[in-house]
């Protein structure tokens, strides 16, 4: 998805200025979300006129492609720094794209600290503006370097009763709910933007009985929607915490409706699916238009309206580093921000919507696992959590997405697409792992793979035009085209790191590591399967032979959703280690953990259990506050 964004040239650069402009922008950002926007970043000197500047034009790389850049120089002076292409994320990356041009033509310097919450686009912006010095003959060392502003002021929240920390869906929700309920709310966000993960998801929500399904002539209930969320177990294995579950599908309804009238989120055509994964017993799954961010910034206009009313306020690059207490209730926060500056402010109660920790490595189920979680899902909540006293779950084995191909490390773009025709799934092993018509049987079978690791394997025969061997991972940049997804198989083949090509199994299998003698047994056996119309391993029905040349994908899990998180009771209160409420601090959304919710990993589950449980946390807090 490619886009551009317009804002104000030079000048000073707040947190509450980012977001007073964040409703100015918002058509524009809805617009990213669908494809395109207006206008291009930029920055501009006073201190050279146009006829001393010429221009050069770089490219670095962004986290979802190429940024390219256009430098005014003149001189040795950089007079002015503009964005020209770029496929970024609205909401994550607008703050890096904003600032960084501003400060590199402020400081006459590319010694800038990347953006909170967007370094990769940050350090691509960097890498660009480096690149366009160097098509004048310059480098870095050249530059004046006249200054070191690093863009932050410091900001203090209003006096108010409520404290959120985290500005995705959950903290989201939680503010505007606790507005609407007449409490001041101070907002306190660690990134430069609002919004986490739900700002790059593709927007589907789930809820129970509401109006948009009463409209449609669907008959449901939180009866029925407990049952699906359960699986229809008793066992706590399969439903630790059934009151939690039970309360979150009694309050999906009333907080989809509140969604739909009183945020006016738009949910398109208002009809419900069955969704991608655990088919639902009821078509209850519900897309917000142009995905979640739009959603988060229907969120985001309200909690606008109560800043300008002087009941709220928002800051960004604010983190909260402890939780204070006094005789054991919540008294305040201390807040760390980005310039290393500590202050405390008091609060009667504190929501935690600080999101999952899908995106530290540390906190992985599996040592060979990767994220295609934004840097939002540090897990930064948990520490702060757990320092407050709370009763901890841990996190379990639990990776929701398999195919993840790790030819960037850690973070994971694309995933090898598991439902590619004909493709089989091979273990180190050289063995087959599951029935490669099922593509839920993925997650068990990477899960339990020797160093998680699976191949995907094909040949020429199924290199098929019109179809793609490689897909992405987040659906909110839509889809490679066809030739997209073969073009990037061939240059992932060239590199020769996660992507292999040979003309017999032994060969592919010494190039990717798999055992040879296995592998080529079983590219024999299953091309023996599908002459006899019979797969005696696993029953699969879609049998195609591997003929030509033979292709391999390695692969690995990767990390979305997190289950291990604080845990609450069921007003959304955090438990300390007896289990007890502490008095004044509640949380909700991905910080609680998915498993507390739900049996597994339901489409639509993930922004419903972040936006539910937000709304609960801020009717509590605000019955507590009083």
């Amino acid at each position: 998805m490619e886009t551009t964004v317009e804002t104000a040239r030079t000048g000073s650069l707040t947190r509450r200025g980012f977001l007073t402009g964040a409703v100015a922008v918002s058509a524009a950002s809805a617009l990213g979300f669908a494809g395109c926007a207006p206008g291009a970043t930029s920055a501009t000197s006073a201190e050279s006129s146009p006829a001393d500047v010429r221009t050069y034009t770089g490219s670095g790389a962004g986290r979802m492609g190429d940024i390219m850049v256009k430098v005014g120089i003149a001189d040795n002076v950089i007079a002015s720094v503009e964005v020209i292409k770029q496929h970024e994320t609205p909401m994550i990356a607008n703050s890096a794209l904003s600032r960084i041009p501003q400060l590199v033509v402020r400081n006459q310097s590319l010694d800038i600290d990347a953006v909170t919450g967007a370094t990769i686009t940050s350090f691509g912006l960097k890498e660009a503006i480096g690149n366009a010095l160097s098509q004048a003959g310059l480098s870095e060392k050249d530059l004046a370097k006249t200054g070191k502003d690093d863009g932050i002021k410091v900001e203090e929240p209003v006096e108010a009763d409520i404290a959120v920390v985290g500005g995705g869906l959950t903290g989201l929700v939680a503010a505007a709910r606790a507005l609407q309920n007449g409490k001041r709310v101070a907002l306190f966000e660690e990134t430069a933007h609002l919004g986490g993960s739900s700002c790059v998801s593709d927007g589907w929500i789930t809820g129970a009985d509401t109006i948009m399904e009463r409209a449609e002539g669907i008959e449901d209930s939180a009866d029925q929607f407990y049952a699906f969320l359960t699986q229809g177990s008793e066992d706590p294995a399969i439903v630790p915490y059934p009151e939690i579950t039970r309360t979150y599908a009694e309050t999906s309804g009333p907080l989809m409706d509140w969604l739909d009238t009183y945020v006016n989120v738009d949910f398109g055509e208002r009809k419900g699916g069955y969704g991608l994964y655990t088919p639902p017993d009821q078509p209850r799954i519900y897309g917000v238009n142009n995905g979640g961010g739009s959603m988060d910034m229907a969120l985001i206009e309200l909690i606008q309206s109560g800043i300008r009313e002087g009941n709220a306020s928002v800051v960004l690059e604010a983190r909260a580093t402890n939780i204070l207490k006094d005789d054991g209730a919540v008294s305040g926060l201390e807040i760390t921000y980005a310039d290393g500056t500590v202050k405390e402010f008091p609060f009667k109660a504190v929501i935690m919507g600080t999101g999952g920790y899908s995106h530290n490595q540390d906190m992985m189920p599996y040592a060979n696992c990767g994220t295609c979680s934004p840097s939002t899902a540090s897990g930064h909540g948990w520490e702060l959590a757990e320092n407050a006293g709370a009763c901890m779950l841990p996190p379990s084995i639990y990776a929701p997405y398999a195919g993840g191909i790790p030819n960037a490390g850690f973070e994971m773009r694309y995933q090898a697409n598991l439902k590619f025709p004909g493709a089989i799934w091979v273990g180190l092993e050289g063995t087959r792992m599951a029935n490669e018509d099922v593509p839920l049987l993925a997650k068990g079978a990477w899960g339990k793979a020797s160093d998680n690791v699976g191949y995907v394997v094909f040949s020429d025969a199924q290199r098929v035009d019109g179809l793609r061997p490689i897909v992405l991972t987040s659906y909110l940049e839509g889809e490679l085209t066809p030739w997209q997804s073969a073009e990037l198989l061939d240059s992932l083949v060239d590199e020769g790191k996660v992507a292999w090509k040979a003309d017999s199994a032994v060969e592919l299998a010494r190039a990717a590591g798999i055992d040879e003698a296995a592998f080529a047994q079983t590219i024999e056996t299953y091309n023996g399967y599908c002459d006899a119309g019979n797969d005696a391993d696993f029953g699969r029905t879609g049998l195609q032979k591997l003929e030509g040349a033979l292709y391999a994908l390695k692969t690995v899990p990767y990390q979305l959703q997190c289950t291990g998180g604080i845990r609450v009771n069921a007003d959304a209160n955090v438990l300390d280690a007896s289990e007890q409420p502490i008095p004044g601090l509640y949380a909700g959304g991905e910080a609680i953990g998915m498993r507390q919710s739900s049996a597994g990993g339901q489409g639509g589950c993930g922004l419903g259990n972040a936006a539910t449980w937000g709304y609960i946390a801020a009717d509590s807090a605000s019955a507590y506050v009083g």
